[in-house]
């Protein structure tokens, strides 16, 4: 343990003086908050015509739903430098010299990178705070209110699936030293996995089999989230499926990266 904390730490201190880091932290919160600010603006100027307000909760799951969305960009750019820059720069084989397992040592940076995703997910919540502006439980006096219990399902969510998107994304870095190519593969998977549904009610309509298309679903970040967690719904399915798709895509990447230190020895 002292060795995954000596892991940990480091790679949690490097986010935090990296540039790209902040850079993505600023760019995704403008974003955020322009989206905030445009769609709050769109629904005082329908309620100004008479129509009625929205449910506040509308507002603070699409939200969310944007936001994990932009980790089919993020989460790759986050750890693409993970273990490519090691190996390019030759640090990796030294690394691997020191006296801990494969597995300490990928975890490590796993939960320094989920980490900093967890501090960004964290800045989000400004947003719904500015919805409950003075009444938790009926921030637009819509009688519509926020339920705190479906919220915390969404951001549990929400944090199980920016986890699940770096583990995927760890992969590559452990297969390439570039960290570009690394980046993109990582876009590509977990875009296909954000598509995954939608490839499944096309499989649904050809001749591939209801088998077929009902597995390429289950594959699929958005039936254990958007479907389910993100609307306030709790299954323990999603929970093992998030868990599961970190565990083996953490399995997978110290494999690469025990096959590079038996090469290396």
């Amino acid at each position: 343990m002292r060795a995954l904390f000596a892991v940990y730490k480091r790679e949690v201190a490097l986010y935090f003086k990296s540039f790209i880091a902040y850079g993505i932290t600023f760019a995704l919160m403008i974003f955020m908050g322009l989206y905030f600010q445009g769609t709050v603006a769109s629904v005082v100027a329908q309620t100004a015509q008479g129509a009625p307000a929205p449910p506040a909760a509308n507002l603070a799951s699409s939200m969310l739903g944007i936001f994990v969305f932009l980790m089919f960009v993020i989460s790759p750019v986050l750890t693409m430098r993970l273990l490519s820059e090691e190996s390019r720069e030759g640090t990796l084989e030294l690394l691997m010299t020191l006296p801990m397992s494969d597995w300490v040592f990928v975890v490590g940076k796993f939960l320094a990178a989920w980490t900093f995703y967890t501090f960004l997910l964290a800045l989000t919540l400004v947003h719904v705070l500015l919805l409950w502006n003075g009444n938790i439980f009926d921030p637009m006096n819509t009688g519509n209110p926020i339920n705190p219990g479906v919220f915390f399902v969404a951001y549990l969510g929400a944090w199980l699936y920016g986890g699940t998107t770096m583990a995927v994304s760890m992969i590559w870095s452990a297969l390439t030293e570039d960290q570009l190519v690394a980046a993109f593969l990582g876009v590509t998977s977990v875009l296909v996995l954000y598509l995954a549904a939608d490839l499944g009610n096309v499989f649904a309509g050809g001749a591939i089999g209801t088998n077929v298309a009902e597995a390429t679903r289950e594959i699929g970040l958005t039936t254990h989230y958007h479907q389910t967690m993100l609307e306030g719904l709790l299954r323990a399915e999603d929970i093992a499926y998030f868990v599961l798709m970190i565990a083996v895509s953490l399995f997978i990447t110290t494999l690469i990266v025990g096959t590079r230190r038996w090469r290396s020895s």
